[in-house]
């Protein structure tokens, strides 16, 4: 009778075993989340219960691969770097093993290459030969070389860090603004010397150029969408681009990419694509650089992926050139939310470039750790830098495609 009993027994537990087996194998589909939003707009911290908790750190075979080394097949992995870093090699260790593209973060822009002093010095012979110095990226440059990094120089014709007194007859800030015809010539001896420059003493370490950084701004420019509170505007005109274009590529090397580069594309493209015709029709320009100054509300299907099929469309190249993903606040939700909103966005490109719909080129993110970010409030990057050391974040595994990273949008 017990023997009879213990058979019936150990099936009834087998049978147990099975059925809580099967309930385990259920799962429910993953949310995602449509809404879309501005670049850099406010988001709102969901609650714990609505954010995956973040694993328990284990072995990770990922911690011994490198970013560029997971998209060597797709595109370059950048990083913008402002003067400062060589001295740590901390930072330089990190930098050296995962990116493979680099962009001065301020060194390359007008007002660092300009000299006011030897402008005005040299006149009447500098009336339209501005002095430049490139001086301050030399360790840079050579660090670059060494390491076999490429350069992506940032950025020859901006509104923005462009000093006022380039525009005026005598070189000072209170001048007469000169002529259309003499800005012109500046600004042909400018890209000239910088562009010859560069491949004298750097040869073939220069990748591509952004030639002209935010020129289009529906909300408050002209008829077609061209910024009007520029002084290249002011004293040259809406076609100011058109030339600027037009001496980047009589100067720049073949093979040499040329880029126009803007911040919230997506809220733009037609406007951007518009303003480019004349001058892709000239054979002067190659690409469209999609800053990326993002937070953890915008969706990335709409910010970045869908203006970045258009361009591809029209028959350009894409890069996203200044990468960062902001969160409200830095608790340990947000930061899973921002490692599952690089994770996606990661994937996203690299999928829609093996399908042939976005012809990428590089991602860059617009520097290494938060602290050191034009947006550190927001902690926007990949690292964190604290004690003397470089710190991965989430968002680093997130961007490496790491699986204890979920691949969804909340």
């Amino acid at each position: 009778m017990l023997r009879k009993f213990g058979k019936k027994l150990s099936v009834f537990m087998v049978l147990v075993l099975v059925v809580a087996s099967l309930s385990a194998c259920k799962g429910g589909d993953d949310k995602k989340n449509n809404s879309t939003g501005n670049e850099i707009t406010e988001t709102v911290t969901p609650s714990p219960t609505e954010v995956p908790a973040t694993p328990t750190p284990s072995p990770n075979p990922i911690d011994d691969m490198t970013l560029k080394e997971v998209y060597k097949d797709d595109f370059r992995i950048g990083v913008a770097l402002p003067i400062g870093y060589l001295g740590k090699t901390v930072l330089t260790d990190e930098i050296k093993s995962q990116f493979n593209s680099m962009t001065f973060e301020n060194s390359t822009k007008p007002d660092a290459i300009l000299r006011q002093a030897a402008c005005a010095a040299g006149l009447p012979g500098t009336y339209t030969e501005p002095v430049i110095n490139l001086d301050s990226i030399e360790s840079y440059m050579k660090f670059a070389k060494d390491n076999d990094i490429a350069v992506r120089f940032h950025t020859l014709v901006w509104h923005s860090q462009t000093p006022t007194w380039f525009f005026t007859e005598d070189y000072s800030v209170g001048g007469t603004k000169v002529s259309r015809e003499v800005m012109l010539k500046r600004l042909e001896s400018y890209i000239r010397q910088v562009v010859t420059l560069v491949e004298e003493k750097y040869p073939g370490q220069v990748y591509c150029y952004d030639v002209v950084n935010e020129a289009i701004d529906p909300g408050q420019g002209d008829a077609n969408g061209m910024r009007k509170n520029s002084l290249w505007y002011e004293v040259i005109g809406p076609d100011f681009m058109e030339y600027a274009f037009k001496y980047a590529r009589q100067y720049a090397p073949e093979g040499v990419d040329l880029y126009y580069n803007d911040y919230n594309c997506y809220l733009k493209t037609t406007q951007i694509l518009k303003a480019l015709e004349p001058i892709k029709e000239a054979g002067n320009i190659d690409g469209i650089g999609m800053q990326g100054h993002i937070s953890i509300s915008n969706s990335v299907e709409r910010a970045i992926k869908a203006p970045a099929v258009e361009f591809t469309a029209a028959g350009y190249k894409v890069q996203i050139t200044e990468l960062d993903i902001g969160i409200s606040e830095e608790s340990d939700a947000n930061l899973e939310l921002q490692a599952m909103k690089y994770r996606v966005l990661f994937k996203k490109i690299r999928e829609a470039k093996q399908e042939g719909k976005i012809n990428i080129d590089c991602i860059t993110i617009w520097g290494l750790y938060d602290s050191a970010s034009w947006r550190q409030d927001e902690s926007p990057l990949l690292y964190q830098y604290r004690a003397g050391k470089l710190i991965r974040k989430r968002a680093w595994y997130g961007a490496m495609q790491d699986p204890s990273v979920k691949a969804i949008e909340l």
